[in-house]
């Protein structure tokens, strides 16, 4: 994985679990778990997008012919 992408996965990891901190009333002694699930928030994401790209099109496929036009 590449510096910027690491970058950008570990200021979403931090702000989801400051997130899910503060949705839990900011209580003390809990960082751990809060940064886990927001790892976990995150891999699902991923995954989700992964799943999105692998059933579209490759971007370079010309559009299919409908016979409207030409």
């Amino acid at each position: 994985m590449s510096t910027d992408l690491q970058q950008t996965r570990l200021e979403r990891a931090q702000k989801r679990a400051y997130a899910l901190w503060e949705q839990a009333g900011c209580p003390e002694g809990q960082n751990e778990e809060f940064w886990v699930q927001a790892e976990r928030d995150i891999g699902a994401d991923e995954n989700d997008y992964d799943k999105v790209l692998a059933d579209s099109f490759p971007a370079s496929d010309p559009p299919a012919n409908s016979g409207l036009t030409d």
